[in-house]
């Protein structure tokens, strides 16, 4: 019988130690769901993460720094699906404000699913995570990942002069997200959709500096 490869006997070894991985790893992130829609986000700590998933805070560690993170990896905000919901909406005569919508639709559909206590949580990871950024040297085109992309379309298409700055203005509309969101969120939601009125309130701002 021909001897099987070095490399291939590393490949299958491999396999199994990628798989163990990832099932750790998704079992911390679903055992700190179900205890934050039980226990509260304040109210869990690393140590009752780690006990009901059946792994060590040492595991723990290997794949996150903080509990906070795991918000992150639960995409709380799904950015890819907000991206292909803006360029749907470029891809045919538009409005900026039908921008806005699609954006912060997909951003309020997505945040739905969760309690509205992770939602705060998320959005003050997100000004954690931008701050350490820009500390780090990180370009205000760096951050302003929401609506760079689209804002940029929409220079090209005439819905922004040449003299502005798309660069500041996405960042400006992605902060105007973040504390809607925020506020949002602190008030447990309520009864009003998000997207009609927070897109409007931005479309306003913005149409004011252009």
């Amino acid at each position: 019988m021909a001897a099987t490869p070095k490399g291939d006997q590393r490949q299958k070894r491999a396999t199994p130690v990628r798989a163990r991985s990832h099932a750790s790893r998704e079992a911390i992130m679903q055992a700190a769901m179900a205890l934050w829609r039980t226990k509260g986000f304040a109210g869990t700590t690393v140590t009752d993460i780690c006990k009901a998933a059946g792994v060590s805070k040492a595991l723990f560690y290997v794949y996150f720094a903080r509990r906070e993170e795991i918000l992150l990896a639960l995409e709380v905000f799904t950015m890819r699906e907000a991206h292909a919901a803006a360029e749907a909406v470029v891809a045919r005569p538009y409005e900026l404000r039908e921008v806005l919508t699609a954006v912060i639709g997909t951003l309020e559909q997505r945040a739905r699913r969760f309690p509205a206590e992770l939602i705060f949580e998320a959005v003050l990871e997100t000004y954690r995570l931008e701050r350490v950024a820009l500390a780090d040297g990180a370009s205000e085109a760096d951050i302003a990942y929401l609506f760079l992309g689209p804002f940029q379309r929409a220079q090209r298409d005439g819905k922004f002069g040449p003299e502005v700055d798309v660069v500041r203005l996405a960042r400006l509309a992605q902060m105007l997200v973040a504390d809607g969101v925020r506020c949002w969120a602190a008030a447990d939601f309520g009864d009003e959709p998000l997207t009609p009125r927070l897109a409007a309130e931005i479309d306003t701002v913005l149409s004011a500096g252009w």
